[in-house]
């Protein structure tokens, strides 16, 4: 491993420290939509990274998703598999940190399948594009590594 692949993967945590950063009152709880195409693109930039490291093809295309499916799978565990009385509300509020800057985005496209409806399923959204944007920024610098 090389040294700055330890670096490329502490940019995982990167979606959490802004999560938490956007949800203190200091910035209003809100993350702007734009801001949310920004992100996604350097989401789209960290998957390149990730597809440059020195570590095996497959075992950094894990890492690289590795806290974007937990985090899903511990936000649909929280919010729709364990009852409200059961649900540890710490586990539950990390999970939503980590899509946070996709959620502005994730409410447009739940909002134009289901006007009106507001449910918090939409953040599902948030951790597909994270793990669609991040593994087509992977394959694109995969192909353009073997050219």
């Amino acid at each position: 491993m090389r040294s700055g692949d330890l670096k490329v993967l502490l940019l995982i945590f990167v979606p959490m420290a802004l999560g938490i950063i956007v949800s203190s009152p200091y910035f209003g709880y809100n993350f702007p939509i734009f801001l949310s195409g920004l992100f996604l693109a350097f989401w789209f930039w960290v998957g390149m990274l990730f597809a440059d490291m020195s570590i095996g093809k497959g075992v950094s295309y894990f890492l690289g998703n590795s806290l974007t499916v937990i985090s899903g799978l511990v936000y649909y565990w929280s919010f729709f598999i364990v009852s409200e009385e059961a649900r540890n509300i710490y586990l539950a509020a990390l999970s939503q940190f980590y899509a946070i800057p996709t959620a502005a985005i994730s409410g447009q496209v739940w909002m134009v399948f289901n006007p009106g409806v507001v449910d918090n399923r939409f953040l599902l959204i948030s951790y597909g594009l994270m793990f669609l944007v991040f593994t087509v920024g992977f394959i694109m610098k995969l192909r353009q590594i073997s050219k």
